[in-house]
């Protein structure tokens, strides 16, 4: 609970106007909450807002429909718009837009501008949120920099089944955007299955920004190129290690560098490949994780299994063991714990997204099954929450992921569901 000081918490104008949408929405407030110049007002229903999960583009337009609010003597039905102040929405450069044309109210947490639309003054409501709501906000942003310490917490006292919910919503948020992604980069190489699973593979192996490293490399190496090497290891390996750059920093005085480094001179010029721009720069300190060794195995698996998509599907027929022996095992030097993620952050998105573009309900469903299969990751964000409730697999390990970087990273407390359902919870000790 806030620490029930009346001192407001400082937000910046995003976090203030995403406190404001949960209030409005959730009908957190009292009428008289509500004010509007020289009228009285009284809101007999919010109106919805459109669904969208955290990072997926939202078409512009109101951020409430079907509104109904008595306005003086009248009842007026239409749009709402949410702003911190009222003149954001002109800062925002969206006060002409013919998408908000049906927005009859303006809401916002002050009233700095008056604003005219189409010749007339924009109906405005200042809504101010009870003193404790604010506080408790406030008090979760803070919570936020540090994990969402208090949110584990509070968690943890839900009844199982409303957890159970809320983390079926953040793991079907966080396959949604990586599927996305997979779609998106298949639309960029032309709707090719097999080049996709191969650009995505590599993707899979960088964590962060290392991503878009692993991409760049992929798309800089043709698949034809590697299944050109018709199972050369030597050669997948040369290609690979070559365009990422490790070759020339590599001591030539061993061998194998000098061999690789020979093949991938021919290769280069045989194919006319050109290096792509990366950056390795904070790759790990693990021995395990370093590009070189990630490449070294890539190597081994593309000079094996060139086509991935179509072997990958046909593993998941068979089950989750021949997903793991497809990868590799610990005698070829690849963990059960890095197959377990490649699987989750290749091959789940990869079948799901393959399923959804021809229409294959039971591929989309065995790739979500494969979740259960896998067990939870390990990492500093289900450490934390790990005393809030029993990860089981890696369907509670990607929603807790989820939950860590998409809201409490990003400060999203007020659009978080644990975050929402804490402020629920006050407002209802506070009528």
């Amino acid at each position: 609970m806030p620490d029930g000081s009346n001192r407001r918490p400082t937000m910046t104008d995003s976090q203030k106007r995403d406190l404001i949408a949960l209030v409005w929405g959730h009908r957190l407030f009292r009428d008289s909450d509500i004010a509007a110049p020289e009228q009285a007002v009284c809101v007999e229903n919010p109106g919805y807002a459109p669904e969208a999960g955290p990072g997926e583009a939202v078409t512009p337009g109101p951020d409430f429909t079907n509104a109904a609010v008595r306005y003086g003597d009248s009842l007026l039905c239409g749009a709402v718009r949410i702003d911190s102040r009222s003149s954001q929405w002109r800062e925002s450069g969206a006060m002409t837009d013919p998408a908000f044309d049906p927005v009859l109210f303006h809401v916002v947490g002050q009233r700095d501008r008056v604003l005219v639309r189409d010749g007339r003054e924009v109906r405005t409501l200042v809504l101010t949120p009870a003193a404790e709501m604010e506080a408790l906000y406030g008090q979760m942003l803070d919570e936020a920099v540090r994990g969402g310490t208090g949110c584990a917490g509070f968690f943890a006292t839900l009844p199982g089944v409303q957890q159970e919910q809320i983390l079926s919503r953040l793991t079907a948020e966080r396959l949604r955007r990586k599927t996305a992604e997979v779609e998106a980069i298949r639309r960029s190489l032309g709707g090719c299955w097999d080049e996709t699973a191969y650009v995505c593979y590599l993707r899979s192996l960088g964590m962060g920004g290392q991503k878009r490293s692993y991409e760049a490399l992929a798309r800089s190496v043709p698949l034809r190129c590697l299944v050109r090497c018709a199972g050369d290891v030597r050669q997948a390996e040369a290609l690979l290690m070559g365009q990422s750059g490790y070759l020339n920093v590599a001591s030539a005085s061993d061998p194998k560098i000098r061999e690789l480094q020979d093949i991938y001179l021919t290769l280069k010029k045989e194919y006319g490949l050109l290096r792509p721009v990366v950056s390795w720069a904070g790759a790990g300190v693990r021995p395990a994780s370093l590009p070189p060794a990630m490449l070294s195995h890539a190597a081994a698996l593309l000079a094996r299994v060139p086509v991935l998509s179509g072997s990958l599907k046909a593993a998941s027929e068979r089950g989750m063991a021949a997903l793991r022996d497809l990868f590799g095992s610990a005698e070829t030097g690849i963990s059960p714990a890095k197959t377990d993620l490649r699987i989750i952050n290749f091959v789940i998105p990869l079948l799901t997204a393959m399923g959804r573009d021809t229409g294959d309900a039971q591929l989309q469903e065995r790739a979500l099954g494969l979740y259960e299969e896998v067990a939870p990751e390990a990492n500093r964000y289900t450490r934390l929450w790990q005393e809030a409730f029993d990860l089981r697999s890696a369907s509670d390990s990607q929603a807790v992921i989820q939950l860590c970087t998409e809201y409490c990273g990003r400060g999203g407390c007020a659009k978080c569901p644990v975050g929402t359902l804490r402020l629920v919870r006050l407002w209802k000790k506070l009528r």
